[in-house]
């Protein structure tokens, strides 16, 4: 479709006439072409999300996935290069969606309160959990065997953010709120807990009839997490 927009010092010009002469093209026409651009992108990013946690990196294909979104097998080749590609940028756009919630924020850096920047982390990852099980279902797949793509997963995301959630660990632990364990081993026993129940949501519906990601659910779960892995220290003695 031509969109027809003022041209200065002339009749009105075609979209499509404006290139020809400033070889641009208009910037909202730009910026609607380049939302369009994300929108797809975000659209096949999405689609392979679920494809991986479905099927495996193995088990999905480019095509399955541009038939999951919609759109033509084309379209993905051209904004992915190759299924492993497809599978970095699905990783990073999950990633990006998890420090957007606010993990690791200025706000939680700043207090010099340990455990309450583990109740914040804690918090803001179940709710993450809750909106994005597939996320966690891709990598279960992953963690069946030794690969490329889980091996940079550790070593760009998961190593930082272990280092620095343990020493968080350590600190609540020393001041006595916190229970008592290795830290490593106590923060893989939270995720654990902190994703079952998303994982396997459909099976917990089943059970109870009940959904775990609604909001009074998850509010449930983190109390109950809180409940596991928190203490209050004893009272100081004279």
């Amino acid at each position: 479709m031509q969109i027809c927009v003022p041209f200065p010092g002339g009749a009105d010009l075609t979209t499509e006439q404006i290139e020809n002469v400033s070889g641009e093209k208009p910037a909202p026409v730009r910026r609607r072409k380049q939302q369009r651009t994300l929108d797809t992108r975000l659209k096949i990013i999405k689609a392979a999300l679920s494809e991986f946690a479905l099927r495996s990196f193995d088990g999905a294909t480019t095509r399955g996935i541009s038939d999951a979104a919609q759109v033509p097998h084309s379209l993905v080749l051209y904004h992915f290069r190759n299924k492993e590609q497809l599978w970095y940028e699905t990783v990073r756009e999950v990633v990006s969606w998890y420090t957007r919630r606010g993990v690791g924020s200025s706000r939680s850096r700043s207090s010099k309160d340990a455990a309450a920047r583990l109740r914040r982390d804690f918090d803001y990852y179940i709710r993450f959990c809750a909106e994005n099980p597939d996320f966690f279902r891709l990598l279960t797949h992953e963690n069946t065997q030794a690969s490329d793509r889980l091996t940079w997963f550790v070593t760009h995301h998961v190593g930082p953010t272990v280092g620095r959630t343990t020493r968080l660990i350590a600190q609540a632990q020393a001041e006595g709120r916190f229970v008592e364990g290795d830290p490593l081993t106590l923060l893989y026993l939270f995720v654990g807990a902190a994703t079952s129940p998303y994982r396997s949501a459909r099976e917990i519906e089943l059970l109870t009839g009940t959904r775990p990601d609604v909001e009074a659910a998850i509010n449930a779960h983190i109390a109950t997490c809180e409940r596991l892995f928190f203490r209050t220290p004893a009272p100081a003695t004279a």
